[in-house]
C-alpha cells in the first residue's frame, strides 16, 4: 500500500516539474537569458541579470520547497488503511521525492555547503509561509487572493472579472507587481532617482505581462468554451472583455512608473496576442509562469519594445498606432475565434 501510493505521488511530482518547462518560453525568462548571454559573451559575469534571476527565482523557490503528499487529498489520504508505521514510511519516502532535498545535496557535493544551508533555510521559511497562509484562508476565507476583485459593472464585468482572477492564479502577474513595487520603492526611497528608469521598469511590468496575451484562453477548461459559445456574445467582444482585464492591471502598475511606454507596449502585445490565441489553445497551469510560442512571441516582444522606447524617446503619437493595431486585430480575431470555437 505505501509504495503504491509512493509511486502514485512520484509520477504526480514528476508530472508537476514538467510544468516548469513552459519557463523557457516565457517573454521575461527570455529577456534575462539574453542579458546572460551578452555577459557571458563579454567575458563578464551575468551579474545584470542577477536582480531578474531572483524576482523569477523566488516564487518557484515557493512551489519547489511544497510538501509532496500534499498532492494526496486530505480526506483521501485519512479513509486509506494506513496505521502510524505505514504514515511514518510514506512520511520518510516522500522526502526522496523533494526537489528541495536533491538541489541541497547537489550543492553540498558541489562543495557550496553554506549556500547549501542558506537554501534549505529558504525553502523551509517559504514551506512556514505556506501554511500559515493555508490555516489563515481556511479561518478567514475572505484572504483568499481572488476575493478582493470586486463585482464590475456592464454586459462584460463577469467576463472581465473572471480573467482578473485567472491573471492572479499565475506567476507572471505577481513578477509585475514586484517590478512596479520596486519602482515606486525607487521614486520614494531614493534621494536622486533616474528619471529614465520609470519608463524601462514600465516596459518590463509590461514584457512580464505579454507572455499572457498569446494565450488568453490557457486556462480556459473545454466546458469553459463550450460556456464561451452558448453566450449572446461575438467573438470580438469575449476578447475585448480579456483584454480590458489585461490593460486595467497593466494600467494600474505602470501608472506609478510611466503609462505611455508600457501601455504602448501592452496594445502591441494585444494586437499580436489575439492570433496565436484565437489560432492555436496553449494549455496552461496555475500557479506557474505562463509560456507561449517563440515563433510568435519573439516579434511580439520585440515589436511592443521598439514601440514603446519610441513612444517615450518623443513619439507619444505610437501610442494611438498601437491602439489601430489592437482594434484591427481584435476584430479580425474575433470572426476568427466565431469560427474556430
Amino acid at each position: 500500500m505505501v509504495l503504491a501510493i509512493w509511486q502514485a505521488v512520484r509520477r504526480a511530482v514528476r508530472r508537476d516539474l514538467g510544468t516548469f518547462q513552459s519557463i523557457r518560453l516565457n517573454h521575461f525568462f527570455l529577456f534575462v537569458a539574453l542579458m546572460i548571454a551578452g555577459d557571458l559573451a563579454a567575458r563578464q559575469p551575468p551579474r545584470s541579470a542577477y536582480p531578474f534571476l531572483f524576482l523569477l527565482g523566488l516564487p518557484l523557490l515557493f512551489l519547489v520547497s511544497s510538501d509532496p503528499l500534499d498532492k494526496i487529498p486530505a480526506t483521501r489520504l485519512e479513509i486509506w488503511p494506513l496505521n502510524s508505521t505505514d504514515r511514518f514510511r510514506l512520511r520518510l519516502a516522500s522526502l526522496a521525492l523533494s526537489p528541495v532535498l536533491w538541489l541541497t545535496i547537489i550543492l553540498a557535493l558541489l562543495g557550496r555547503l553554506r549556500l547549501a544551508a542558506v537554501f534549505l533555510a529558504a525553502a523551509a521559511g517559504a514551506q512556514g509561509l505556506m501554511v500559515c497562509h493555508e490555516r489563515l484562508a481556511r479561518r478567514h476565507p475572505h484572504w483568499a487572493p481572488f476575493r478582493p476583485v470586486p463585482p464590475i459593472p456592464g454586459r462584460l464585468g463577469g467576463l472581465v472579472r473572471n480573467h482578473v482572477r485567472q491573471m492572479l492564479s499565475v506567476l507572471d502577474t505577481y513578477l509585475a507587481l514586484a517590478l512596479s513595487a520596486g519602482g515606486v520603492a525607487y521614486r520614494v526611497l531614493a534621494v536622486h532617482p533616474d528619471p529614465a528608469a520609470f519608463p524601462i521598469l514600465a516596459l518590463l511590468v509590461a514584457l512580464a505581462l505579454s507572455t499572457g496575451a498569446q494565450c488568453l484562453f490557457g486556462l480556459e477548461s473545454a466546458s469553459a468554451l463550450a460556456r464561451y459559445r452558448l453566450l449572446p456574445l461575438r467573438g470580438w467582444q469575449i476578447l475585448l472583455a480579456k483584454d480590458v482585464a489585461v490593460l486595467g492591471v497593466l494600467l494600474l502598475l505602470v501608472l506609478p512608473l510611466s503609462m505611455l511606454p508600457g501601455l504602448t507596449f501592452g496594445l502591441t502585445a494585444l494586437a499580436a496576442g489575439h492570433f496565436p490565441s484565437v489560432s492555436r489553445r496553449l494549455p496552461q497551469r496555475r500557479w506557474r509562469f505562463l509560456g507561449g510560442r517563440m515563433i510568435s512571441g519573439v516579434p511580439q516582444a520585440v515589436l511592443g519594445l521598439a514601440l514603446g522606447i519610441s513612444a517615450w524617446r518623443g513619439a507619444p503619437w505610437l501610442l494611438a498606432v498601437a491602439g489601430f493595431l489592437w482594434l484591427v486585430s481584435l476584430l479580425a480575431c474575433g470572426r476568427r475565434w466565431e469560427r474556430r470555437f
